[in-house]
């Protein structure tokens, strides 16, 4: 289980790498006065990805200590 854990916080670490990186760039479109919208959806899927992990981290964690 120890392994699980490790491997969801290299995902949840990877996410919000790619997370800070896909705002970067939906705000250069932006400032370049360009549509958005896929840039939009992709860091939208992005950050329900990383709830997702972040929740099953949460219920190993849980189940661990229990």
């Amino acid at each position: 289980m120890d392994r699980e854990i490790a491997q969801l916080q290299r995902d949840i670490a990877r996410i919000r790498r790619d997370i800070r990186l896909q705002s970067a760039e939906m705000q250069a479109l932006i400032d370049a006065d360009v549509d958005c919208t896929d840039a939009a959806r992709r860091l939208m899927r992005m950050q329900a990805d990383l709830v997702l992990l972040i929740e099953k981290r949460e219920r190993l964690k849980s189940r661990e200590s229990a």
